[in-house]
C-alpha cells in the first residue's frame, strides 16, 4: 500500500493557488443521459488544507515525502423483485442462491480496501418474501452480497421501514450477525448511525441519509406510504425533503465528532432526488452545494435507479475546499429493465439496467494531507435472461471488460447481451468519460507540483 510520497482530499492552499494561475478554474463538459445537449461540469482544484485547517508548508523540503493510498469502492441500488427471488431458489435444497448475481464483477469488489453498497429491502421475517412495493427478501442475499467483497451497507432508503420497526430492526441485526458494517439506521439510541472507519492508516468518516420522509401530519411522518407511529424514527437517519435545516445541523455536528475522532475525509452517502430522472432536480443540487459548504469531502447518491452525472462542488465560505459528487449510481442490481418495466416510458427504461461501481484511490502524505487521488469508473450492466426453466439468470456485469470479451462474461448466452451492453456502456461513458478524465488529469498535475515543491 505505501510507496515513496503520504495524505486525504486536501493540498496546501499554496498549491492551489499555483493550479488556478497556471490553468484556471478548469471546465469540462459531459453529454446529458438521454438527450444532445452538454452540461456544463465545472471541475474546481480539490486542494484545500489538511482536515484541522493546519496545512502543510509547501516550502519546507526537510522531510522527503511519502503517502499510502486506499481504495473506497461504492455501488448503486441493491433491490429483489420477487422474478429474482424466485429464479434464485434451488427446489432441492429448499434454499436460495444468489451468488452468481455477482460473480462477474467480484474480482473487482474484492480488490478494494473497502466497498459500500446500497441494501434497499428488508430481512423482516423469513416466512413470505415480497416485492415492490413493499419488499422482504430472503437472508440468503447476503449470503451472495458477503461473497462478492462488500464491507458495508447502507440502510438509509425509502424501504427500509416496509415491514416496520421489527422489520428495520431484525435487517440490522442480521447485518450485524454477517459481519457487516453498517450506516443510516441504529439499532438503540447509545449507538450510532454513522462512523469513522480507519482503512489502511487512512480514517474515513461515513454517514448515510435518505430524504424520503413526509412532513408530519399531526404526530406522524410516513415513509414508503407507511406511518411511522413505533418511534423507529428516532433510529433512522432521514430528513424531510425542503426541510433540509434539520439535517444540515445534525450533519454539521456529527462532522466536528468525527472530525475530533480523527476522520481524515468525510463521505456521505444519500438516497435522494426523483425516481428515473437523468439529471439531479434542484432540491439534490442545493443540499449537495449546502454538503460541500459544511465540510463534506465526497457526496455518493441513489434512489434514482438511473445513473446521473458527477459534479465537482467548491464550497460558499471556503473556496479552497471542493467536494466530488455523485448524484446517483443508478441501480446495481434490479428486475428494473427494458422488457419489463412497462409502467416507465420507453425512452428510459433501458436506463434502469445500468449501474455505476466507483473506486476512489484517496492518498494520505506523511505531511498530514489527505486527498481524493483520483476517480475510476466501471460501468455496470445488468443482464436479465430466460432459461430453459422460465425463470431468469441475472448477473452484474461490468460493461468494459464485458463488451471487450463477450462470451467470457456471458453476453452471447442471450441474442441480445452483447448489442445491448454495448449500448450501455455508451450511455454511462457519454456521462462521466470526460469529467473523471478531467479531474484526474488535474490531481496529477497538482500532485507532481506538490511533490516538487517538498524537493521529490
Amino acid at each position: 500500500m505505501g510507496s515513496r510520497m503520504k495524505k486525504s482530499l486536501k493540498l496546501p492552499v499554496l498549491l492551489l493557488a499555483l493550479i488556478i494561475s497556471v490553468t484556471g478554474l478548469y471546465g469540462c463538459t459531459a453529454a446529458r443521459v438521454g438527450d444532445n445537449e452538454l452540461p456544463s461540469l465545472q471541475i474546481g482544484t480539490p486542494v484545500p488544507g489538511s482536515p484541522d485547517g493546519n496545512v502543510s508548508d509547501p516550502t519546507d523540503t526537510s522531510q522527503e515525502l511519502s503517502y499510502t493510498d486506499i481504495t473506497l469502492l461504492s455501488a448503486g441500488d441493491i433491490m429483489y423483485h420477487m422474478p429474482q427471488v424466485r429464479s434464485a431458489y434451488n427446489g432441492s435444497t429448499g434454499k436460495y442462491d444468489f451468488t452468481d448475481n455477482f460473480k462477474y464483477v467480484k474480482s473487482i469488489i474484492s480488490s478494494a480496501d473497502y466497498a459500500v453498497v446500497n441494501f434497499e429491502t428488508t430481512l423482516a421475517n423469513q416466512d413470505e418474501y415480497t416485492s415492490y412495493p413493499i419488499f422482504n427478501s430472503p437472508l440468503e442475499t447476503l449470503d451472495s452480497i458477503k461473497d462478492a467483497g462488500f464491507d458495508m451497507l447502507l440502510y438509509a432508503n425509502n424501504h427500509c421501514y416496509d415491514y416496520k420497526k421489527d422489520g428495520f430492526m431484525a435487517t440490522l441485526t442480521r447485518f450485524s450477525e454477517y459481519g457487516f458494517d453498517y450506516i443510516g439506521g441504529r439499532r438503540d439510541s447509545s449507538s450510532k448511525s454513522y462512523t469513522v472507519k480507519e482503512i489502511n492508516g487512512i480514517k474515513l468518516g461515513l454517514l448515510n441519509y435518505a430524504d424520503t420522509l413526509t412532513p408530519d401530519s399531526g404526530s406522524y411522518h410516513t415513509i414508503n406510504g407507511i406511518t411511522i407511529n413505533d418511534g423507529c424514527d428516532e433510529f433512522m437517519d432521514i430528513y424531510v425533503r425542503g426541510q433540509e435545516d434539520r439535517l444540515y445541523a445534525q450533519v454539521s455536528e456529527r462532522i466536528a465528532e468525527m472530525r475530533s475522532e480523527g476522520a481524515e475525509l468525510i463521505v456521505l452517502y444519500i438516497h435522494w432526488g426523483d425516481e428515473y430522472q437523468l439529471d439531479p432536480v434542484s432540491s439534490q443540487k442545493n443540499t449537495a452545494q449546502k454538503l460541500c459548504d459544511l465540510g463534506v469531502d465526497v457526496i455518493i447518491g441513489s434512489h434514482p435507479h438511473v445513473i446521473e452525472p458527477m459534479q465537482i462542488l467548491t464550497s460558499a465560505s471556503d473556496p479552497s475546499h471542493s467536494t466530488v459528487c455523485f448524484y446517483s449510481l443508478g441501480n446495481y442490481i434490479s428486475n428494473q429493465n427494458r422488457l419489463s418495466f412497462e409502467d416507465l416510458s420507453q425512452s428510459i427504461r433501458p436506463y434502469t439496467e445500468n449501474g455505476l461501481m466507483v473506486t476512489l484511490t484517496i492518498r494520505k502524505y506523511n505531511t498530514g494531507d489527505v486527498f481524493v487521488k483520483s476517480i475510476q469508473y466501471t460501468p455496470t450492466w445488468v443482464h436479465r435472461y430466460q432459461t430453459s426453466d422460465g425463470l431468469y439468470d441475472y448477473n452484474v456485469v461490468p460493461l468494459p471488460q464485458a463488451t471487450a470479451d463477450p462470451s467470457g462474461y456471458g453476453l452471447t448466452i442471450s441474442d441480445f447481451g452483447t448489442d445491448h451492453a454495448a449500448a450501455a456502456l455508451n450511455m454511462t461513458d457519454s456521462v462521466f468519460s470526460s469529467a473523471v478524465s478531467a479531474y484526474n488529469s488535474q490531481m496529477d498535475s497538482a500532485i507532481e507540483a506538490f511533490a516538487a515543491a517538498h524537493g521529490n
